[in-house]
């Protein structure tokens, strides 16, 4: 780990002295995971990291070292006297519109800034990657209101209207909207033909999406300069634009670079598991088991030997071991999106033959489940927990031996 941290320092010394002072009158700042500085121009961004470059030299940078991309624009403030809704994704990106509409199984919308404005990004947005949409999403108490009834909304999708004494709901199945998005197709829960529904009636719209098996990971959050907060799978600059691709599947097209504030790479809203207070159950050992295992049901940022996390041989500085027959919930309260780990069994133990089944449950459905074993490779796992309120960690095992505790590596949520 030290080698490690060694290499990058020297990479980003090398990065300083190639980029240097000759570059500061380009407008985009670079500020690493160790708090230096780079000034130059972002010409790149993929899975691995970004590449920034000067009148001198093209440098890569890997995304684990960048904590924020900052272009040097601010986020337009709003249009004096103007309103505006706000549509968003199941992956935790905000959309600000003026207007949206939704037609067939998508999303139409006119910019907040006008549609003869070049710069105003062109939004693809399929109704499957929506988790709401609300109108009059500037008004403060309204979206203190709407937040409040979210919080009482059950498994199906609603049609929201607004009254005196604050929101109310239809409950049912959105099944798509008019060719001229006048009105919803709505099925109720009471079942009979759909109701067609007036979307200008309607306060906003909520959708129970299905948890989907898996999602892509995050590369990064991206801020433009008209308040829209898009949560990145994908980045890709070419002479005809900049082309966002979010976790949930909705595309963003900006003309230019010239359209983004930031690129944070940080995300400032990641929590790790090991940093959070689970309840736990677990049984209580025998005392000829206690002499194979840990008295601790799960160990935080460290492995069954005492030492740091390692999985393939990679080390990981975060992370929960967690023993058989052991069942962890953290409360989540709804502000999370995405769950992100690496699985494993602990390559400390003694046993080569130690597995175990590690099943991920959120609200009480199943998103991940899978025997691990000790010979076979570590699993990525990246799964979706838009609104879940109990992220659950259920590891099993037909012997406890030494050996077979689930290894979560850099287990994290993520707003």
């Amino acid at each position: 780990m030290r080698f490690i941290r060694r290499a990058v320092a020297a990479t980003l010394v090398a990065a300083l002295a190639l980029l240097g002072t000759s570059t500061e009158s380009l407008a985009d700042d670079v500020t690493t995971t160790t708090g230096k500085k780079l000034k130059g121009e972002l010409v790149a961004v993929d899975a691995q990291g970004i590449t920034f470059a000067s009148a001198d030299a093209k440098v890569p940078l890997s995304g684990r070292e960048i904590a924020l991309v900052d272009f040097g624009r601010p986020v337009r403030p709003v249009p004096k006297g103007a309103t505006y809704s706000e549509i968003e994704l199941t992956d935790g990106s905000t959309l600000r519109v003026a207007k949206y509409a939704l037609k067939g199984k998508a999303f139409v919308t006119e910019p907040l800034f006008g549609a003869a404005e070049k710069t105003s990004p062109a939004l693809e947005v399929p109704m499957g990657t929506v988790f709401s949409a609300m109108k009059r999403a500037d008004d403060v108490k309204l979206r203190e209101a709407w937040k409040k009834m979210l919080a009482t909304r059950g498994k199906r999708d609603l049609y929201v209207t607004q009254k005196e004494t604050g929101y109310t709901y239809q409950q049912g199945t959105v099944q798509e909207g008019s060719a001229d998005g006048r009105t919803v197709n709505f099925e109720k829960d009471s079942g009979g033909k759909p109701d067609e529904l007036l979307q200008s009636r309607a306060a906003g719209l909520v959708f129970a999406q299905p948890q989907p098996a898996s999602v892509p990971a995050t590369l990064c959050r991206v801020i433009d300069v008209f308040g829209n907060t898009l949560t990145a799978a994908a980045v890709a600059i070419t002479p005809d634009g900049v082309v966002v691709t979010t976790v949930a599947g909705a595309t963003v097209k900006y003309a230019s670079t010239a359209a983004l504030s930031k690129l944070d790479y940080a995300q400032g809203n990641v929590a790790y598991l090991s940093d959070l207070d689970p309840q736990i159950e677990a049984p209580e050992l025998p005392a000829e088991e206690k002499k194979l295992n840990p008295a601790a049901p799960f160990l935080r940022d460290r492995s069954l030997s005492n030492e740091a996390i390692k999985l393939d041989n990679t080390t990981f500085p975060k992370g929960l071991c967690v023993a058989p027959d052991t069942v962890l919930t953290f409360n989540l309260g709804g502000d999370y999106a995405q769950f992100k780990a690496t699985v494993g069994i602990d390559e400390n133990g003694a046993n080569a033959t130690s597995a175990a089944k590690i099943t991920i449950e959120a609200d009480g459905q199943v998103l991940f489940s899978e025997l691990l074993k000790r010979k076979d490779k570590a699993k990525p796992v990246v799964l979706t927990v838009k609104g879940v309120k109990q992220l659950r960690l259920i590891v099993e095992a037909d012997t406890p031996l030494n050996g077979n505790y689930v290894t979560l590596a850099e287990a994290r949520v993520q707003k």
